[in-house]
C-alpha cells in the first residue's frame, strides 16, 4: 500500500470532495479519483459512496482514517530520523499549543530553539473550537508529535510532563458589586448565582470548575454564554456582559479587571506537554521538549 495512497485519501476525506481535495494537493481531479480507484481496488472495498451531488465516506472509509494518519505518521518519522542521522537537527515536528494558555516559557523556547536551528520546521497547531478532535488524540493519531495540554486528572496513553499548576480564578468588571465591595474573595455558592460567561465543557478551566462546583454539592449555576476564546471572554466581562472564571495568573497582566480568588477551595487544573508514551518521535522534537521543560523549571 503506497502512503500517497493513503495521503489521497485523507484529503478527499477531509476536504469532503475531490475537487478541493486535488487543490489541497496540487493535482488534477482525474489523478487523485485514480489513485483512490487503485486504493479502493488493492483493499476490495468501496470507501466512498459517490453521486453527482457528493462524495460521502462508507463504514470502511470511516474505519480507515485513523489507520490512515497512523501510517502515515509513522513514514514521516521514518523520514525524519535518516534525515537527522543525514544532516544532524533538521526536518520538521508538529507542536500543539493553546488560545492564550500556551505558557510564556513555551513560548521562550520556542524563540530559542528556532534561533538555534533554523532549518527545523516546526508546524505549529492550535485547537480548532468547531472540531471535536483535541490535541490529546491527535497526539495519539499521529498528527503532533508534542502538544500543551490542560487536564485536571489522568490522561490515557499519553506520558505527561508537568510544567505548573494554574488556580482558576473569578474576573468581573471593576464596578461591578463586587469589585466595588472590596473583597478580595467569593465562594462557589455566591458565583453560581451570578451571570457567568463560561468555556465548553471539556476545556481545562471549565472542567477544573465543574469539579469543584460537584465536590461542593452545587447542582446548578447561571451561565450566561458559553464561549472557547479567552481573549473574548475577557472583553465580554469588561463590557460588563458577566462574570468569568479564568486562570489566575491573568491578573498579573490585566490591569482593567478584578480578579477574586475563590474560597475556600479555589479550583486547579495542570498544564503540561504531552507526547506519546514513548516520548516524541524524533531526535529534534525531543530536544525543543528538553529545552522547554529546562526554561519551565527555570521560570
Amino acid at each position: 500500500m503506497e502512503p500517497r495512497r493513503l495521503e489521497h485519501f485523507l484529503a478527499v476525506a477531509e476536504e469532503g470532495g475531490f475537487t478541493r481535495a486535488a487543490t489541497r494537493l496540487h493535482m488534477v481531479q482525474s489523478g487523485v479519483s485514480a489513485s483512490i480507484r487503485s486504493l479502493e481496488r488493492e483493499l476490495g472495498v468501496d470507501l466512498f459512496e459517490r453521486t453527482t451531488q457528493h462524495v460521502e465516506l462508507t463504514e470502511a472509509g470511516r474505519a480507515l482514517i485513523p489507520e490512515a494518519r497512523r501510517v502515515l505518521g509513522a513514514v514521516r518519522q521514518a523520514k525524519q530520523v535518516v534525515t537527522e542521522v543525514r544532516e544532524g537537527v533538521r526536518g520538521a515536528f508538529s507542536f500543539g499549543i493553546l488560545h492564550s494558555l500556551t505558557p510564556r516559557s513555551v513560548l521562550a523556547a520556542l524563540a530559542a530553539f528556532r534561533a538555534e536551528h533554523p532549518y527545523v520546521q516546526v508546524q505549529l497547531a492550535a485547537p480548532d473550537p468547531a472540531a471535536a478532535t483535541s490535541h490529546a488524540a491527535r497526539i495519539r493519531d499521529g498528527e503532533l508529535d508534542l502538544a500543551v495540554l490542560v487536564i485536571t486528572g489522568p490522561v490515557r496513553d499519553l506520558r505527561l510532563h508537568a510544567l505548573h499548576t494554574e488556580t482558576v480564578a473569578l474576573a468581573c468588571a471593576l464596578d461591578h458589586p463586587l469589585a466595588a465591595s472590596g473583597r478580595a474573595a467569593v465562594t462557589l455558592e455566591e458565583a453560581a448565582g451570578l451571570d457567568l460567561i463560561e468555556f465548553p465543557v471539556g476545556w481545562g478551566v471549565r472542567a477544573a470548575v465543574d469539579r469543584a462546583f460537584a465536590a461542593a454539592g452545587l447542582a446548578e449555576r447561571s451561565t450566561r454564554v458559553e464561549l472557547g476564546d479567552l481573549s473574548t471572554v475577557i472583553d465580554l466581562v469588561r463590557y460588563r456582559t458577566g462574570c468569568a472564571f479564568v486562570p489566575a495568573s491573568l491578573a498579573e497582566r490585566t490591569r482593567d479587571l478584578r480578579f477574586l480568588a475563590i474560597e475556600p477551595h479555589p479550583p486547579r487544573y495542570q498544564v503540561v506537554l504531552a507526547t506519546r508514551p514513548g516520548g516524541p518521535p524524533s531526535a529534534t522534537a525531543a530536544q525543543f521538549l528538553d529545552r522547554c521543560l529546562r526554561l519551565g523549571r527555570a521560570a
